[in-house]
């Protein structure tokens, strides 16, 4: 069974969820009830949470470092959720780079969309720039 993580943006539990139910109906918190904002398959996901995700992720976790500023981030956004869809097996995270200073510079973020693979917590690549939902796919293979 495929799953993905999102944090609850009332009370910031965060919530590990089946794919396909994910997909079937709207996400609660199972903490609080409340709902969870997932787009596609894809969790934005901020310096509190993103390292529990990709240590408690069974499988890769793929992230996608964009800006709201950023023309290529914006073309991309529908793909990587396209692909989030396809690849049900991987976890998919975004993080603001305006917002997610600290992570950016952790993670040497030079220029933007920035999508690393991470397995086993680990960054095992990354690639610059916007792909296809198809390259995305290629890239967690």
């Amino acid at each position: 069974m495929s799953t993905t993580f999102s944090e609850c943006p009332k009370c910031h539990a965060l919530n590990k969820l089946a794919s396909d139910k994910a997909l079937q109906k709207t996400p609660v918190c199972g903490k609080c009830g409340s709902e969870l904002a997932l787009h596609g398959l894809v969790s934005e996901v901020n310096s509190s949470n993103f390292k529990k995700v990709i240590l408690k992720a069974e499988g890769p976790v793929v992230v996608d470092f964009w800006a709201s500023w950023c023309g290529p981030c914006r073309s991309y956004a529908p793909e990587y959720q396209k692909a989030s869809l396809q690849n049900q097996q991987a976890v998919f995270l975004k993080i603001n780079t305006e917002a997610e200073q600290q992570i950016s510079a952790e993670y040497g973020i030079r220029g933007i969309p920035c999508t690393i693979l991470f397995r086993n917590g680990k960054e095992v690549k990354r690639q610059s720039g916007a792909m296809s939902a198809e390259q995305v796919k290629q890239f967690i293979s």
